[in-house]
């Protein structure tokens, strides 16, 4: 029957074997590659991928192969300023410090968290105005519906010239990106308030800023949760679309390096951990969803 509920049991048994079948078949494939190239690197084995992750977590050093000292010139710079203020006295580098992985999470989450804030703070105070006063809504609506439309990555010359290169453009374009979206979305949870609700608000003597404050934000805040969780995506699309083009550091910054010098025992490792760090965030949103409105996931069940 369709939608027809399984036991936790056998739902946990079919990720298990489905997740077994991804990792036989990439086996099996890089196996096959392997044998045909045994310095192919376009797909690698599991060795080849662990080595790749080793190499993620060191320091980029003037003894490393060519390729990679080569590629790895911007963070190799950076590396030996603060050798030589390190030598002159000053505060000493911590254990994460210039290690590849860490400097590009650093910069790369910096820059996704710092436009998501805005992009969703800004989305959800607008929405809600939008939402409530259709004077706003009319007023506000046509350049939002029209900037929706508009694809931040074809837009990306446009902030390189207005922001610089630096973290401002990263935030401004991801923050571009979402709010609009985010504005009309909540802006229909909004209007999807049961107006009787609304209506008993007032009756019982609340303002107009108590009826959106009690009433209106809590009623619609687990939904705000699932938006924020979508956006996640096509906010990473944005910050890795333009790291790739100018950024000195970052996950698409390393991709892009890394794939130039077929490193792709390393780009897989970035993709994963990439994917990992998106998943984490997922999950943090989903636990103070649950946590702040345990009433949407029992009414969702």
């Amino acid at each position: 029957m369709i939608g027809r509920p399984i036991p936790q049991r056998t739902a946990l048994l079919c990720s298990v074997l489905a997740v077994a079948a991804v990792v036989i078949a990439y086996t099996v494939l890089a196996t096959a590659q392997h044998r045909k190239n045994p310095d192919g690197r376009t797909i690698p084995t599991w060795g080849q991928l662990w080595g790749g992750l080793v190499f993620l977590c060191q320091r980029p050093t003037a003894e490393a192969d060519a390729d990679a000292a080569d590629l790895l010139a911007a963070a190799l710079e950076g590396a030996g300023i603060r050798e030589e203020q390190a030598e002159a006295g000053q505060r000493p580098r911590g254990w994460l410090q210039d290690r590849i992985l860490w400097e590009a999470s650093k910069a790369s989450l910096g820059r996704l968290l710092g436009g998501l804030a805005i992009g969703l703070g800004g989305g959800v105070l607008l929405g809600l105005l939008m939402g409530c006063f259709h004077k706003l809504d009319a007023a506000f609506s046509p350049v939002l519906y029209f900037a929706s439309r508009i694809i931040a990555t074809a837009a990306m010359p446009i902030f390189f010239k207005l922001a610089g290169i630096e973290l401002e453009m990263y935030v401004a374009m991801i923050a571009f990106g979402s709010l609009p979206i985010v504005t009309l979305t909540v802006s229909q949870y909004v209007r999807e308030f049961p107006e009787e609700l609304r209506f008993k608000a007032y009756t019982l003597g609340a303002s107009h800023t108590e009826v959106i404050a009690t009433a209106i934000f809590p009623c619609v805040l687990p939904r705000i949760f699932d938006l924020a969780m979508l956006m996640i995506g096509p906010a990473l699309v944005y910050l890795i679309a333009a790291e790739q083009i100018v950024a000195g550091e970052g996950f698409g910054y390393r991709i892009r390096v890394l794939t130039k010098a077929t490193r792709f025992e390393a780009v897989y490792p970035l993709i994963v951990i990439l994917t990992v760090y998106a998943g984490a965030m997922t999950w943090a949103l989903r636990a103070l969803q649950r946590k702040l409105c345990p009433w949407y996931g029992a009414a969702k069940r």
